[in-house]
C-alpha cells in the first residue's frame, strides 16, 4: 500500500465519544424526559426524543457547549482500536460532521484521552453549514482512504457508493437496516472491529467488501 492509502477514515461522534448518550442525558436533566437509548431509532436525536421544535434547538445549542463536548466519555474499546492500528503503521486521520466553532474543544477532547490522530477535519455531511466553514463532500471525495469507520447510515453509504471506500459500520439504534450494502460491514462495537485482520481488509477488492 502506498502511504496515502494507509490513512483511515474515523468518525468522532457515537464512533470515538459518547455524543448520542450524552444527549440523552442532556435531554433528561433539562427537559425532564428519561429516554432508552435503544429508543434513538432516528439520526436526529432531538426528534427522536419527541421534542418540539424549539426544544430541539435548544438541545443542540446545549449539547455543543465546550463543557459538554469536553465531558463526553470514550466509546468502550475505542481508544485501545485506535492504538493498535498506529502500531501496525496506519495513520488515523478525524473526520467529523461537528459545527466548525467545535474545533478547539474537539481537539482538547482527544488531548484529553491522549488520541493520536494525523488529521482532524469538519466535513459538512449533511449540508447544515455555512458555505466555506466546513470541507464539502466533493471535497472530501479527493482524499484518500484505505477504510473508513462511521455510525451514520447516509455517509457510511456516500463513503461506499461515492468514494469506493470500505466501510466498517458500528452498530447503532438509528443506522439499522434490513437491506445489503457492497462495501459496508457492520460490526457490533470496537472490539469486533479489533478482532478482525485490518491489512487483509483493506487490501481486499472493494466488490469483495462484506455485505
Amino acid at each position: 500500500m502506498t502511504e496515502a492509502s494507509k490513512t483511515i477514515y474515523v468518525d468522532l461522534d457515537d464512533v470515538l465519544c459518547q455524543a448520542a448518550r450524552h444527549f440523552l442525558m442532556i435531554v433528561e436533566r433539562e427537559f425532564g424526559k428519561k429516554i432508552a437509548y435503544e429508543q434513538l431509532t432516528d439520526f436526529d436525536v432531538g426528534h427522536a426524543c419527541g421534542l418540539a421544535a424549539a426544544e430541539r434547538d435548544e438541545l443542540y445549542r446545549i449539547v455543543h457547549r465546550p463543557e459538554e463536548l469536553l465531558s463526553m466519555a470514550p466509546v468502550d474499546g475505542a481508544i485501545a482500536g485506535l492504538k493498535q492500528w498506529e502500531q501496525q503503521g496506519f495513520d488515523v486521520a478525524i473526520v467529523t460532521g461537528r459545527p466548525p466553532q467545535s474545533t478547539e474543544v474537539s481537539l482538547a477532547w482527544l488531548a484529553k484521552h491522549r488520541i493520536s490522530h494525523g488529521s482532524f477535519t469538519i466535513v459538512d455531511k449533511y449540508s447544515r453549514f455555512t458555505a466555506g466553514n466546513a470541507m464539502t463532500l466533493a471535497d472530501l471525495a479527493t482524499h484518500r482512504f484505505c477504510w473508513a469507520v462511521e455510525d451514520s447510515l447516509p455517509m457510511a453509504e456516500y463513503l461506499a457508493e461515492q468514494m469506493k471506500l470500505p466501510v466498517a459500520l458500528i452498530d447503532r439504534p438509528w443506522n439499522q437496516d434490513s437491506k445489503q450494502q457492497i462495501g459496508i460491514r457492520r460490526y457490533r462495537d470496537w472490539q469486533a472491529i479489533a478482532a478482525g485482520d485490518l491489512t487483509r481488509t483493506v487490501n481486499r477488492p472493494f466488490e469483495e467488501s462484506d455485505l
